[in-house]
């Protein structure tokens, strides 16, 4: 998540002294939880974040939260705001699936006369099956993985993938004859004049049914997920979050990222140690 202008603004102000007095960073590899981070609250073009800048970006997240400027946090204005930004990440999401989908529609499209044929189709299926036949344990997705795409739509390139699209039976094993189905299945369904080829607008339009499916899913998982988060940080159970409850969270995220305790997040910290505080930005 790109921070916006006015948390920009923010940031600089606690920067500017702070970058007089220090030399530029030079050029490491990240760990993968402090890239994260620093995706998530570095301003554009820094490699950097103070624990004076995140607190600073927190007290901002947490007063624009504050949508009736009672001074608190209530579970339905905490909801509120996390899905306002879960649902850009969706939108962008679907927008880079919906690229992805022109990209296979030409691969898929091996003579290029802009449709594909049942011949073509069922070539990919067969491609598509080699690939699980010679792996029955496909790549299994990384969290890191789903992190990259809320959508988190199934792909036939990971195991998991292959049971959610073919494994129709739900034992747990995707056979030949279950595959078939689901693949002619699928081509019925996506050719909607029935002249046995698929069009562009054909393929995609079945694709962004899909998408929008999904979409529903897992915002509806996140806003659960939300409520579970609020409850967690609402310490005295009074229905109504204090911003020291709220910056509990932030703290932990900030201390996880920053491994090496020197109050910076940067390239210098070491990937933290398995079961430390996630640095997703949820809270």
């Amino acid at each position: 998540m790109k921070i916006d202008p006015l948390t920009a603004a923010v940031l600089a102000l606690v920067l500017a002294p702070a970058a007089l007095a220090q030399p530029a960073t030079t050029t490491a590899t990240v760990s993968p939880t402090a890239a994260a981070f620093l995706a998530q609250f570095a301003t554009e073009g820094a490699d950097r974040v103070s624990w004076a800048q995140f607190e600073a970006f927190r007290t901002q997240r947490y007063a624009e939260t504050d949508r009736n400027h009672d001074g608190h946090v209530d579970e339905q204005e905490y909801v509120d705001e996390y899905l306002q930004r879960f649902d850009a990440r969706l939108a962008d999401a679907r927008t880079g699936h919906l690229r992805q989908t022109d990209t296979r529609f030409k691969a898929l499209d091996r003579d290029r006369n802009g449709a594909i044929s049942r011949a073509e189709y069922d070539a990919a299926g067969e491609r598509t099956w080699a690939g699980y036949e010679a792996s029955q344990s496909a790549t299994q997705e990384t969290a890191a993985a789903s992190s990259r795409d809320p959508l988190k739509m199934p792909t036939s390139h990971t195991a998991n993938g292959m049971l959610e699209l073919y494994d129709r039976n739900k034992d747990g094993v995707v056979d030949r004859a279950e595959f078939d189905a689901a693949r002619a299945a699928g081509f019925a369904t996506t050719d909607t004049d029935g002249n046995g080829a698929l069009s562009l607008a054909e393929y995609t339009s079945e694709f962004e049914v899909r998408l929008e499916q999904q979409r529903q899913r897992v915002r509806a998982d996140a806003g659960r997920q939300a409520r579970v988060r609020f409850a967690s940080l609402d310490k005295d159970k009074d229905g109504r979050m204090t911003f020291a409850e709220y910056q509990l969270s932030g703290k932990r995220m900030f201390d996880r990222a920053d491994s090496n305790a020197d109050g910076v997040v940067d390239a210098r910290d070491p990937e933290p140690v398995a079961g430390a505080h996630s640095a997703n930005g949820n809270r």
